[in-house]
Parts: structure tokens; sequence; C-alpha cells
């Protein structure tokens, strides 16, 4: 039998293969995903030591893998959890120091002094019951108002993140109030290493310069300082003014 004469009848008809089209449009330009930190992905004592140690070594690096949004819970439980326990430290070291302080005076000053350090006792106790819920509300509105001036200086325009970066930024910041533990000079470096990895998240989270990030976050603490100042100097008019009255 002969076979059949291609593209005659009984053939099958050839193979069509269409032309290669254009190609596809490369995915938008955005910056590339975060890992996230240990903490962030996972919530168990191993991962939060793991994120600490992170921030104290490579504050740059965690910061570049902090996570710029997801959830509210891993910062706050972080400020709570490793601020609160700075923070509380702190207050014990005043308490202890206090004592001591107290314990060297003479009996006559003691006795006069007594109520005010007993005043200033049941204050830092109360701070230390109060702290792992009033340092999640600090954080928010310090966040709030960094966020405000960093906008006004023009470092969001790059930025992605928004509020919830800046709160991220602010609450991982806090493993600065470790150095409490080291007594006299803890809070002194608490609040300098405070600012400094601040500046150094606020830049590295919104994508602004660390002149931006600095202006942001000492701006307001200078506006502060001034209006303390200057209630300060009216309130001593105020002193003096009525003593005046009075001795005349």
């Amino acid at each position: 039998m002969s076979e059949p004469i291609a593209g005659g009848p009984g053939s099958e008809p050839p193979s069509y293969t269409p032309p290669p089209g254009p190609p596809s449009a490369p995915p938008p330009g955005g910056p590339p995903a975060r890992p996230g930190l240990a903490w962030e992905r996972e919530k168990s004592a191993g991962t939060l030591v793991e994120t600490v140690k992170a921030l104290v070594t490579a504050p740059g690096d965690a910061f570049a893998r902090m996570l710029e949004k997801g959830d509210y819970l891993s910062p706050v439980l972080f400020i709570v959890i490793v601020g609160g326990l700075g923070a509380i430290v702190g207050q014990i070291w005043q308490l202890v120091f206090g004592a001591a302080w107290t314990g060297m005076l003479p009996a006559e000053y003691r006795g006069e002094l007594a109520p005010m350090l007993a005043s200033q006792g049941a204050g830092a106790v109360f701070m230390i019951v109060l702290l792992p819920v009033l340092m999640p509300v600090f954080a928010f509105i310090g966040a709030g108002i960094y966020h405000l001036f960093l906008m006004l200086f023009g470092g969001h325009k790059e930025s992605t993140a928004g509020f919830e970066g800046t709160f991220r930024v602010v609450a991982y910041s806090s493993v600065a109030q470790l150095a409490q533990v080291v007594p006299f000079v803890g809070g002194i470096v608490a609040m300098v290493w405070s600012i400094v990895l601040m500046v150094l998240g606020l830049s590295t989270v919104h994508r602004t310069s660390q002149g931006k990030a600095l202006a942001a976050v000492l701006v307001p603490w200078l506006v502060c300082c001034l209006c303390a100042i200057g209630f300060a100097v009216m309130a001593g008019m105020s002193i003096a003014g009525m003593a005046g009255a009075f001795g005349n």
C-alpha cells in the first residue's frame, strides 16, 4: 500500500507553533522584601535573645532586616519585655542607692528627709509596677512626635513604612534600656544609645538621610527643653514677684 501524500487526503495536518510573543513587562520596581527579625518570625526566648544580640552588635543590619509593616504585637511585646526589664532595673538601682545614701546621713537629717524619701520610694515602686503598661504608651506617643517631625523635614518621601515603621524603630530601640543595668551611668548611656539607634533605624527604614533622622529625633527634645526652661524662668519670676510684694 502506498503511503499518503503529505498534505493530501488522509494525511494529518502539520503541527502549528505560534510565533513567540513580546517579552512580558518586568514587575514594577520596589524595595526588596525584608526577611524580618528573628523575634518577628517566631516568638520564643531564643529568638528574643537573637534579636537583642543583632540590635546590639549589628543594629544597621538588624534595622535593614526588620519588617516595615505587619503587626504591632511583635514590637509591643519587645518593648514590654526588653525595654521594661532595663527600666525596672534602673528604678531598682535608684531605690538601692537612695537608701544607702540616706543611711549615711546624720540621724536628724534622716528624720527631716524621711517623708520625702518615702514618697520617692513609693513613686519608684509605682513606676516599677506600671512600666510594662506605660512603656508601649510612651512609645506610641514618641513615635507620633518623631514621625511628625520626620515629615516636616521631608524624611518620609521615599518611605513605604509609614507610622508603623517609625513605631517599630522606637520599640526596638528600647534595647538601649538594658544599659541601665550599669549603676550610676546606665541612664545616660541608655539615653545616648537610644538616640543613636533611632537615628540609624529611621534613616534605614524610611530611606532618608541620617541628618534628617537626627533632626527628627533631636528637635522635639530641644523644644521640650526650651519649654521647660521658659516655664522655670516664669515660675522663678512669679515667686520673686510674690516675695517682693510680701516684703513690702
